[in-house]
């Protein structure tokens, strides 16, 4: 019992310490090692739960190359990996429950209902993930860098783009400085010939991650700019380029990753830095609700256009 007791305390020691580690070793590591660390970093949860070819498949390598990683970071074998990520899970029982609730309920479940539910519970888990004071930390680091900002770039492709869309029309509705990189026959870029130093880049981009969101990032990096990114995985392109990373999950039942953690995100900064900005902030959406009252913007009520 005491070795037991002695043995799970070490685990307890061990788990942030491997994690650096494998941050540390995956930029020298394989092509296949480095796709099986990215699985391992972003689904701790599962390393636990799962067989280890069930984990190879889902990661898209082969099941040596799981065994080939875990010797790599010290283990005898990948059961040793897998038992210092059991050992975490269960100290987080919580987690662990609600996930196995949501599990039960769709096996006595079907159709349409069933798939809704699952959905919703993704949803749910992914939005309380959010509330940990790991990821609250997060999104206020991201807040502070570009509260310091003198203007705000925003930028996202594809699945992306909407989520900076959104950041910049509620920023911007509440007087800040923003500009979203968006423009007819790729010319959005163009606007970043009016950054200046002591500006920042918001950058959005989820797996796969597009390379022209990148590549923008290194000539923001390059003109003096101060990168913050909200992205999927503590081993994204945009993590390493970034003062601040908010990393947000898109796991989800459906066949296309979901971005709702990622709107939440971007709506929680925006309004951070709208009640930093006080006073400017409250006179820009005074007049915000003038223009749209002159204009007859919205219908109110049973109003007919």
């Amino acid at each position: 019992m005491q070795h037991e007791a002695r043995r799970r305390k070490f685990l307890f020691m061990l788990e942030p310490a491997f994690r650096s580690r494998l941050l540390e070793a995956f930029d020298a590591m394989p092509r296949q090692l480095r796709a099986a660390a990215q699985w391992v970093l972003d689904n701790p949860r599962d390393v636990a739960l799962l067989s280890m070819r069930e984990q190879a498949k889902l990661a898209g390598v082969n099941p040596a190359s799981m065994t080939r990683l875990a010797q790599r970071m010290g283990f005898s074998g990948y059961e040793g990996l897998r038992d210092l990520h059991a050992q975490t899970l269960r100290r987080g029982e919580t987690e662990f429950s609600g996930k196995a609730e949501a599990l039960v309920a769709r096996r006595r479940q079907s159709g349409d209902g069933a798939l809704a539910f699952d959905l919703a519970e993704t949803l749910e888990r992914h939005m309380a993930a959010l509330c940990r004071p790991e990821a609250l930390d997060a999104v206020k680091g991201a807040a502070t860098a570009l509260a310091a900002a003198g203007s705000i770039y925003v930028l996202g492709y594809r699945s992306s783009y909407p989520v900076a869309c959104h950041f910049a029309y509620v920023y911007g509705l509440a007087g800040g400085s923003v500009r979203l990189l968006d423009g007819p026959g790729g010319t959005g870029p163009d606007a970043l010939r009016e950054a200046k130093k002591g500006d920042a880049l918001l950058a959005v981009s989820v797996k796969p991650y597009t390379r022209a969101a990148v590549e923008l990032a290194d000539y923001a990096l390059a003109m003096g700019l101060e990168i913050v990114a909200i992205t999927d995985s503590v081993v994204s392109p945009l993590v390493a380029r970034a003062r601040a990373a908010v990393i947000v999950p898109t796991e989800s039942p459906s066949f296309f990753h979901t971005m709702a953690p990622a709107f939440a995100v971007a709506e929680t900064l925006a309004a951070m830095l709208a009640a930093s900005a006080g006073e400017p902030a409250l006179e820009a959406v005074r007049a915000m609700e003038r223009q749209f009252q002159s204009l007859s913007t919205h219908i109110r009520g049973r109003q007919i256009p």
